[in-house]
């Protein structure tokens, strides 16, 4: 019964590393992809804007959410050494730049845009046409600003990070925080409070 498990548990690895080579190769279709980078089974990317230039992955980072550029435009940059968990959305209209061994947990979302128009008219014709026909390759109505999160950051699971902040080096953002300011080096934020990180 042990040896069972044993050759179970050796399948679906193999299965996991399969599927993560696939991912990775789709992916460097659609991004630029660093040595030793891997985009894992759980991982996707949705470069609408198909430009490959658009979401670029340093060396050895592990993407197991998904990366999305809209059609009008966006731009991701990730360094090395970073992870992006399973159920992570990182969406860029602006600009989404993460340097150097960042550490993003499961179930993150990192938005540099609203995404819709804020009026309703313009947003249901919005809804519409990305209903439609997909996408727009022009939009004039949505907000946005860019996204800078630093090296050695970690972010907890189900944090969000809006448009316009920067998360400075070291920082730790906390699990379920909603980051709508930018967090200076060296802080650790929980729930909108800072402190200084220490050891």
């Amino acid at each position: 019964m042990r040896m069972m498990g044993s050759i179970a548990r050796a399948l679906l690895s193999g299965r996991a590393r399969f599927e993560s080579s696939l991912r990775t190769a789709a992916g460097r279709g659609a991004a630029e992809l660093g040595a030793g980078s891997r985009i894992l089974d759980s991982g996707s990317i949705y470069n609408i804007r198909a430009a490959r230039a658009a979401v670029r992955i340093g060396e050895h980072s592990l993407i197991a959410g998904e990366l999305l550029t809209f059609a009008h435009g966006g731009q991701i940059s990730i360094g090395d050494w970073c992870y992006v968990g399973a159920g992570s959305r990182i969406w860029s209209a602006a600009s989404i730049r993460i340097g150097d061994r960042v550490l993003i947990s499961h179930g993150v979302n990192v938005h540099d845009c609203d995404s819709h128009p804020k009026d309703p008219l313009q947003r249901h014709r919005h809804f519409v046409e990305i209903a439609t026909t997909g996408h727009p390759a022009r939009v004039d109505s949505l907000a946005s600003a860019a996204i800078v999160i630093e090296d050695d950051v970690w972010i907890g699971f189900n944090a969000i990070i809006m448009k316009g902040v920067t998360v400075g080096k070291r920082s730790i953002v906390a699990a379920g925080t909603l980051v709508t300011k930018s967090v200076p080096a060296d802080t650790v934020l929980i729930g909108g409070s800072t402190r200084q990180a220490g050891p």
